[in-house]
């Protein structure tokens, strides 16, 4: 069975800055335990009369209200898809969105992020203006028979909770295999993974999905040091080397930008032991669209 690449689906509209669509929050749950101090957010808008259609991997724009102090718009913001294209928990027309909600110490103020406190103070029933689907690259590949090697740090997990559901539980069995290093601080923020919301960990299936976590204020590596997703990577670096030795894989990292050189090093490695030269087969990768980055 294939999947086809696309943005967006066949017949779906696509909105924009000037046309957005407005979404009915359905409900905004606390995704971090409640004495973590990162406060994450899974969200749930109603689109229906949007026809609006989406792949695993995409994203939406949301347009916050209100204009900055110069008295322009908000600008937009993207948030990857968290939900599969048949819908939050199977629920046609439901769309999901992991968010982080940004308070920064900055010295003698502190910033409140306006998109995200926005978002994460929604209520049901609440309106929200949302433009897209974007995307067309981030997205699963054509050959379910691919195997996948996906790595997440923080939020960057959302789309990675789209494709699982998908793959695993709505329409298609996945022959290749699947890899998911997901790095957080600790236990509490790791989302989808925790004791308030276990949506990936029910995945795991030994010799078709590894999901591991790298959680670096409660983990440590082998050396002692705080266990990041490289980590996890390099202890699993013989499952990593197999999965990447027919070439048939293809690779998605998303989160935060600082991962990106520890990930490529640990990836180099299982490159260095297929004779292959990394830099050299990333640019080969990149132009077959099977190493995807979305950092930021």
């Amino acid at each position: 069975m294939k999947i086809a690449k696309q943005s967006p689906a066949p017949g779906g509209q696509t909105y924009k800055i000037r046309e957005p669509f407005s979404a009915t929050v359905v409900s905004v749950e606390r995704i971090s335990a409640a004495d973590s101090t990162e406060d994450i957010r899974h969200i749930i808008m109603d689109i229906t009369g949007s026809n609006l259609h989406y792949v695993e991997g995409q994203s939406v724009g949301v347009i916050p209200p209100g204009s900055m102090p110069e008295g322009k718009p908000h600008k937009l913001r993207l948030y990857s898809i968290a939900s599969p294209r048949q819908g939050d928990a199977d629920q046609p027309n439901r769309l999901g969105l992991c968010v982080k909600r940004v308070v920064e110490d900055q010295g003698h103020q502190t910033y409140y992020g306006v998109a995200s406190n926005y978002l994460c103070d929604l209520k049901p029933g609440d309106k929200v203006s949302i433009t897209g689907p974007v995307g067309p690259t981030f997205v699963l590949p054509e050959d379910t028979g691919m195997n996948l090697i996906l790595v997440a740090t923080g939020t960057g997990i959302a789309p990675f909770r789209a494709m699982l559901q998908y793959i695993y539980q709505d329409t298609i069995e996945w022959s290749g295999r699947v890899m998911l290093v997901y790095g957080a601080r600790t236990s509490k923020e790791a989302v989808y993974m925790n004791t308030v919301c276990d949506d990936l960990s029910r995945f795991h299936r030994p010799g078709r999905c590894s999901i591991y976590t790298a959680l670096s204020r409660e983990q440590t590596n082998a050396v002692g040091g705080k266990m990041y997703v490289q980590n996890r990577l390099e202890e699993n670096l013989d499952e990593l080397t197999e999965l990447m030795t027919s070439e048939n894989f293809s690779a998605y990292l998303c989160g935060l930008k600082g991962m990106g050189p520890g990930v490529e090093a640990a990836v180099s490695q299982a490159a260095e032991r297929l004779g292959r030269n990394w830099d050299e087969w990333k640019l080969e990768l990149k132009k077959a669209g099977k190493w995807n980055v979305e950092v930021y």
